[in-house]
């Protein structure tokens, strides 16, 4: 009688710890019984023995719907349980776009407010890189700004190729940071007094006016992903400008040193 009571009791251990396992279910409804060991950023690291020497298998959890563990708790990756029991779906990384075209209705530049347009798309299989490509124009300056005091009403084009690097992957408010190197291009007037011996006075002549900018930025952004295929941007940057050439038909002027130069922009954007 004892020996089958400690019989029946082994065996119920063993059938305990057998089904004592983690369970990874998939979007498509297939399970895989086994211990996880790892869940990471994007992966979800498990074992299908108990054996310490036994293979590690790896799944992404793009490929997951939930985790039932064996102590009963569950994690679902690509839902979230809300209050009352209903669940809410939650856009995962893989469902965003690499590519963004965006469209800046304000921009606020060193050398004036203007519009921007710029396509962005992400190089690296876990999106935390991403080359973008930004054209401004700015409009013509009748003001004296804070880091351009010349005020010769010239409008300035740029072209900033850049680099975006998100340290923490793509979610539905996301932070980047990288550096951009700009040239700035602009056509404008401006007015000069010169003497008129025959008249004896100072007149007025106007003439035209050519501007090149060189220089290097670094922009820190912030995404706010609306919806997997719309999204709004703040972004702000400083840098400096190492080549700042102003050329009128009797001189050329160049601001030697390092000038200050910043940005601050607004924009919304497609995904893709």
């Amino acid at each position: 009688m004892l020996r089958a009571i400690t019989l029946s009791v082994i065996l119920s251990l063993l059938i305990f710890s057998a089904k004592a396992q983690d369970i990874l279910v998939k979007r498509n409804g297939k399970t895989i019984d086994g211990k996880v060991t790892e869940v990471g950023i994007d992966r979800v690291s498990y074992k299908i023995s108990n054996d310490a020497n036994s293979a590690v298998f790896v799944i992404r959890k793009s490929e997951l719907n939930r985790i039932e563990f064996q102590n009963g708790q569950t994690v679902f990756l690509n839902d979230r349980i809300e209050s009352g029991g209903k669940r809410a779906e939650v856009v995962d990384t893989e469902d965003y776009g690499r590519s963004m075209v965006s469209f800046s209705p304000f921009k606020a530049l060193d050398s004036g407010p203007g519009i921007g347009l710029s396509y962005e798309f992400l190089v690296d299989k876990r999106k935390y890189i991403g080359v973008i490509l930004p054209f401004t124009m700015t409009f013509p300056d009748r003001y004296n700004y804070l880091f351009d005091s010349a005020g010769n009403r010239s409008e300035m084009y740029y072209f900033s190729p850049g680099l975006k690097i998100y340290p923490f992957g793509q979610r539905k408010v996301t932070y980047a940071v990288g550096p951009h190197v700009f040239t700035g291009f602009g056509r404008g007037y401006t007015n000069s007094s010169i003497y008129d011996p025959v008249t004896g006075i100072y007149k007025t002549v106007q003439g035209r006016v050519t501007n090149f900018r060189l220089g290097v930025m670094v922009n820190n952004y912030i995404n706010f992903q609306i919806t997997p295929r719309f999204q709004l941007g703040l972004n702000a940057g400083l840098g400096s400008r190492y080549v700042d050439r102003e050329t009128t038909p009797s001189n050329v002027t160049n601001r030697g040193g390092i000038n200050i130069t910043g940005e601050f922009n607004f924009s919304f954007g497609l995904r893709f």
